[in-house]
């Protein structure tokens, strides 16, 4: 379960100005449940998926690239929802077709600054790129595995005026459905530290004068970001902690949190435990979620996690208002 957020001001603000984020009623569309699909969308679309690498160890992240190209003849614009994930759900099985993990999609309230849209030009491809692990963890048993991605998109192009007023409802939904295997492999130890490190050099990077290529390494460090906050292995605690320190964005930070309480791992804990107790640390946005955090992992009842934080449920109490509903 992800942490949920509802700002009701911007979201009567943006009912009052009269956009809306609903299916439109295209008669083309068929209906499945509460939401409108339409078969085939206009702009001719070539999707493939794959992932970085063919073979991983246990908790490594997963990182998969989604290409799409436009072979249209009118540009567009891609929207794959909220936070630019929402649009996206996953299976993964083994050969055997035992489905280990079948996410559904993820439902983010509130503001974001990350926009849900890619803008694809005529002829040419976008690459989405994502993390498995943000749905389903690699905590796996050496082996081959399936996954089936499936994408239920919009374009911008089919979205749909409401007059009088000033917006729109957006279009149909279309439905996509791709696939990949991958295999895990035994663990060595050494390599998996060097991999977290690799990513944890990219992710908490220090831009330098005369640095070239600031956008480049933006969004590399993004990337990293992402990959070190989902990888299901101890070895990544300090590194998620530190990215907890650094990160500006709230979202990010709640994803880190939700990482460090599933590790049940006294390391986190005193690392919740330390930034909480730390002014120097901008922590206004989370702090309720941090103390969550140590009130959680305090429920695995192991005894190093219990005495760690003995003092600090004395300090501070539980929030009224449970705000971290993790499975």
């Amino acid at each position: 379960m992800e942490f949920t957020r509802c700002f009701l001001g911007i979201a009567l603000l943006v009912w009052g100005l009269g956009v809306s984020y609903c299916c439109a009623e295209d008669p083309n569309a068929v209906a499945r449940g509460k939401q409108l699909y339409a078969e085939e969308p206009n702009l001719p679309l070539e999707w493939s998926i794959k992932s970085e690498k063919d073979s991983y160890y246990a908790g490594e992240p997963v990182l998969i690239s989604i290409n799409i190209k436009n072979s249209g003849k009118q540009q567009d614009e891609i929207d794959f929802g909220t936070e630019g994930i929402g649009a996206f759900s996953f299976q993964l099985s083994d050969l055997n077709n035992n489905v280990i993990c079948k996410e559904s999609k993820i439902e983010r309230f509130g503001f974001s600054v990350k926009s849900p849209f890619a803008y694809v030009p005529i002829g040419s491809t976008y690459q989405k790129k994502i993390i498995l692990n943000r749905w389903c963890s690699t905590l796996l048993q050496p082996g081959q595995y399936y996954v089936i991605c499936n994408i239920d998109y919009r374009l911008r192009s089919e979205d749909i005026k409401v007059p009088p007023r000033m917006g729109s409802k957006a279009g149909p939904i279309h439905a996509k459905q791709l696939s990949f295997n991958f295999l895990i492999i035994p663990t060595d130890g050494e390599k998996f530290k060097e991999i977290i490190v690799n990513l944890a050099n990219d992710a908490l990077y220090n831009i330098k004068p005369g640095t070239k290529n600031i956008k480049e390494l933006l969004l590399k460090a993004e990337i990293a970001g992402e990959m070190l906050t989902f990888t299901d292995n101890n070895m990544a605690i300090p590194y998620q902690l530190k990215l907890l320190e650094m990160e500006k964005y709230t979202w990010n930070k709640i994803d880190i949190i939700n990482s460090l309480v599933k590790s049940n791992n006294v390391s986190a804990v005193e690392g919740l435990v330390q930034i909480v107790e730390d002014p120097n640390i901008e922590k206004d946005d989370i702090k309720p979620l941090l103390i969550e955090g140590v009130y959680k992992l305090r429920e695995t009842g192991k005894a190093e996690i219990i005495s760690a934080t003995n003092d600090f449920v004395a300090k501070y109490k539980h929030p009224p208002v449970r705000q971290m509903p993790l499975d």
